[in-house]
């Protein structure tokens, strides 16, 4: 029996960042993992379809909240959970934010669907 890969997109202002990869790697039990810009989130979202969509933040970050509103009206993504790390620049770091979302698998992951 075949099983579909499981798959995440993750949305941040500097997708080159490998602590962002690193983490969610080690996070959980993915098989296809994307890390990709503010910019080209969107398309990169509707492209691959994936299980769970993980978008980093920074505070008043406008490019953010807009991508997030598309999100939220897109009815070919409804029911794809959306988690938020919202952040200021020094607070935290990509292995604590992604390992509290999806590292513990002991946990339920809470997220809200952005429809």
């Amino acid at each position: 029996m075949s099983h579909s890969p499981r798959s995440i997109v993750a949305v941040s202002r500097d997708p080159e960042r490998a602590e962002l990869l690193d983490a969610l790697a080690d996070a959980g039990d993915y098989d296809v993992i994307f890390v990709e810009s503010v910019a080209h989130g969107y398309s990169r979202i509707k492209q691959v379809m994936p299980d769970l969509i993980i978008v980093y933040v920074e505070i008043e970050d406008v490019a953010v909240c807009h991508l997030l509103s598309m999100l939220s009206i897109d009815d070919d993504l409804y029911g794809i959970p959306v988690v938020t790390c919202a952040t200021r620049r020094a607070e935290s770091t990509f292995e604590d934010i992604v390992g509290e979302l999806v590292g513990d698998s002991s946990r339920p992951v809470r997220a809200l669907a952005m429809n």
